[in-house]
């Protein structure tokens, strides 16, 4: 189905073709399989399910995003630097798809029976190994969406393809909790929920989905400025680098876009916990159905909205839609004062529905944004670099996710939260968890909208620099 609802006019010269935008959209799944699933299934998994501090997992995800953020860093200066018959990203988007489903279940198949000790050695190599393949995957692919058009709209247009099937993962991922805990994987006498268990076999499902998605864009999507860019001189890591975090705009997105993040990143697994032990009192089986039921109301609407929202990014620029973002993700958050109740349990769906029409936006308007940022870069440097911007956008951003599961599993430790008391958690627990799932989030959406009004490149500026870029060097 073409998303083409609301959208602007975009000049046929700039359009890339319906199919190679769906192949390249296709592969946008694999973030979800590779980095949110087990950044949000893994604290209850091998907490609740072997008893792993949540202190513990935290670190252990830290260290993983941090080697992430350091092997991205190196793989977007060797996909600007390849030069290949098939082009600087498509070669490796290919193999590391490959790679990255083959490695994926080894985090979730830790052998039963190990001490503590064995059991987060497993977890930190595989997850390594596993993040390692997930580079190679990723920066060429992040790389391709900021050259497949010139055009401000249609970069919109493009990032639309890859939201829809990421909000259709999210759809299924926001369930996988309460698959994992249906009785048919479970290894006790009385079918009581197994969350290791299930996760073992949902994990292969998810690497063959990955395999099989990843692929795609790098055998159909093409590399529109590759002709340009195999004439241009390699570029030195540390000398792009520099460079990179030297532009003004670059800057003030990422500021844009961790703010955003942390407001959700810091209090994720809290909200599990709450679910479970303060609104349920303990009944994990219904805390799964609720979450699930959460999960696919956050998403479906953002889902039905990405046509709206893209229509309005291009009426009214993209910072707008980044500001209703933002309120709307306030105002959510507030209405949790009303909603989580232990009388009612099924009121925690409201604060998902007043939080999700615009939620996503950030994902559909930041990648579009990058595109400005690398012709910006250009025009004032000379040289096409996506990989670099790419790269350190993703270091950023996994530095974030690494700060964020670090913090978050002290967080949970400091609300004096102790699987030991089970559903009987003191009162002051439950009051921490509530607290800081509210305000932490409040504080940096309040944040995020000031923030937005320091980005530069609006509608107007980036067409008076395509004009000039076209003249220097010819259109692309």
């Amino acid at each position: 189905m073409k998303i083409k609802w609301f959208q602007s006019k975009v000049p046929e010269k700039d359009r890339v073709p319906f199919w190679r935008k769906v192949a390249y959209g296709l592969g946008g799944p694999v973030e979800g399989t590779s980095v949110w699933i087990p950044q949000g299934n893994l604290t209850p998994v091998f907490n609740i399910g072997l008893g792993i501090s949540p202190a513990t997992i935290g670190f252990i995800i830290m260290i993983w995003r941090a080697w992430d953020g350091v092997a991205d860093l190196l793989m977007g200066n060797l996909s600007d630097n390849a030069r290949t018959r098939w082009g600087r990203r498509r070669p490796f988007i290919v193999a590391g798809a490959i790679l990255t489903g083959l490695t994926m279940p080894l985090i979730w198949w830790a052998p039963r029976g190990m001490e503590s000790w064995q059991t987060c050695t497993w977890l930190l190599v595989c997850g390594l190994l596993f993040y390692t393949c997930f580079t190679v995957w990723a920066m060429p692919y992040y790389s391709l969406h900021l050259e497949m058009s010139p055009d401000y709209d249609e970069r919109t247009n493009i990032t639309a393809y890859r939201a829809v099937p990421q909000m259709v993962l999210g759809l299924f991922s926001a369930w996988i909790l309460a698959c994992a805990a249906r009785p048919m994987f479970s290894t006790a006498p009385d079918h009581s929920p197994d969350l290791v268990n299930g996760m073992r076999y949902i994990s292969l499902t998810l690497g063959a989905v990955t395999i099989v998605l990843g692929v795609l864009p790098g055998l159909f999507v093409k590399e529109r400025f590759y002709a340009e860019t195999k004439r241009q001189a390699k570029q030195k890591l540390f000398h792009g680098l520099k460079l990179t975090l030297s532009t003004g705009p670059f800057l003030a997105l990422i500021a844009i876009v961790l703010t955003k993040l942390l407001s959700y990143m810091l209090v994720g697994s809290l909200g599990f916990y709450l679910n479970t032990y303060y609104v349920c009192k303990g009944d994990l089986m219904l805390a799964t159905k609720i979450a699930g039921v959460c999960g696919t109301l956050l998403v479906a609407p953002n889902l039905i909205g990405v046509p709206f929202c893209t229509w309005l990014s291009a009426k009214f620029g993209k910072q707008a839609l980044l500001y209703i973002m933002a309120a709307t993700g306030i105002a959510g958050n507030l209405s949790i004062y009303l909603f989580f109740t232990p009388e009612h349990p099924w009121l925690q769906i409201i604060p998902s529905i007043l939080m999700s029409p615009v939620g996503a936006a950030i994902w559909l308007i930041a990648p579009a944004m990058q595109a400005d940022v690398v012709d910006y870069d250009e025009w004032k440097n000379g040289v096409r670099r996506e990989g670099s911007f790419a790269s350190v956008f993703s270091w950023t951003t996994k530095m974030t996710n690494t700060l964020a599961a670090a913090l978050g599993g002290l967080l949970l430790v400091w609300t004096g939260f102790d699987i030991a008391h089970g559903s009987i958690q003191p009162a002051s627990v439950l009051f921490n968890l509530k607290t800081a799932y509210i305000w932490i989030p409040v504080g940096l959406l309040t944040l995020n909208l000031l923030l937005i009004g320091l980005y530069p490149l609006s509608k107007n500026k980036m067409a008076a620099i395509r004009a000039e870029l076209e003249a220097r060097r010819g259109a692309l």
